[in-house]
């Protein structure tokens, strides 16, 4: 199976510590294609979700080497060119707990505020705070706790 071993649990173990497929994800430029994310250490199987419009691709959980948790990765493309990812969503489990602040300490972090939406407001408040990770001229979204340790839940791209 190579870099992908398999568990009893059914989950693809990633050769990656997490800190360094966040760096890969934070620093890879666009365009990214379905194959580099293997390379780049997301190594999980993905499945093709929905085929209308775009294709949507998602895989199943996988564990980093470090013991991270990377519950699915999804992505998706146009039919005209499968090679080009157009978006990409990465989402962490809380638990183990990889904190904002290792990222922080790496990459500029600033608070993102998105736009109001026309429907109702919610009913509680979101327990996850967003920021905008700068490396370069490439730009992502981190969803994290909003409270403290502040755990990575997800990545956008």
């Amino acid at each position: 199976m190579g870099a992908a071993q398999a568990q009893d649990s059914g989950e693809a173990r990633s050769p990656q510590r997490l800190d360094a497929l966040m760096d890969a994800l934070a620093t890879t430029p666009w365009p990214i294609s379905p194959g580099q994310l293997h390379a780049l250490g997301l190594v999980a199987p993905f499945a093709l979700e929905k085929d209308a419009g775009l294709r949507i691709y998602r895989s199943r959980p996988m564990l980093t080497a470090d013991g991270y948790t990377v519950e699915n990765v999804e992505y998706r493309v146009l039919h005209e060119n499968a090679d080009d990812i157009r978006a990409l969503f990465v989402t962490f489990s809380g638990s183990p707990c990889f904190p904002l602040e290792r990222l922080g300490a790496r990459y500029s972090l600033q608070p993102l505020i998105y736009p109001p939406g026309h429907g109702p407001l919610p009913r509680a408040p979101e327990n996850d705070q967003h920021h905008s990770l700068k490396a370069g001229v490439i730009s992502s979204a981190i969803r994290s706790q909003r409270d403290a340790p502040h755990c990575v839940l997800g990545l956008t791209r």
